[in-house]
């Protein structure tokens, strides 16, 4: 996994629970390993971002759109990025969603070539 250079993500729907592979962990300055929710990364967005993701996941859930969203997070002070998820609901024998599980990758510099 971590040859790809992407972040992996998996988000429990029954309790809320969320596994983030160490890209999160390398990123975001989380310490010891410990037990997360999705809305662990809220802080790092602008409300409008958020609430923007929480809409995709709905329609994916309901509508089975894709998944898949380019964002822009906050890091530190003066310091942030852009990402790219990607994802997709796994569901049980009756059709029902489980999980989200996917991944997102960093795309800043490909996001400021494009500016330039």
């Amino acid at each position: 996994m971590q040859a790809s250079g992407d972040g992996f993500w998996e988000v429990d729907l029954a309790d809320g629970s969320a596994w983030f592979s160490e890209w999160f962990s390398n990123r975001l300055n989380w310490g010891e390993a410990k037990r997360y929710a999705l809305s662990d990364l809220r802080p790092l967005m602008s409300p409008d971002t958020w609430e923007s993701l929480l809409r995709r996941l709905r329609a994916h859930l309901e509508e089975q759109t894709p998944l898949e969203a380019e964002f822009q997070v906050q890091l530190a002070p003066g310091q942030s990025q852009w990402w790219h998820l990607r994802g997709a609901a796994q569901r049980n024998d009756v059709g029902h969603p489980t999980h989200f599980a996917g991944c997102v990758r960093d795309i800043t510099a490909s996001r400021v070539q494009r500016a330039d």
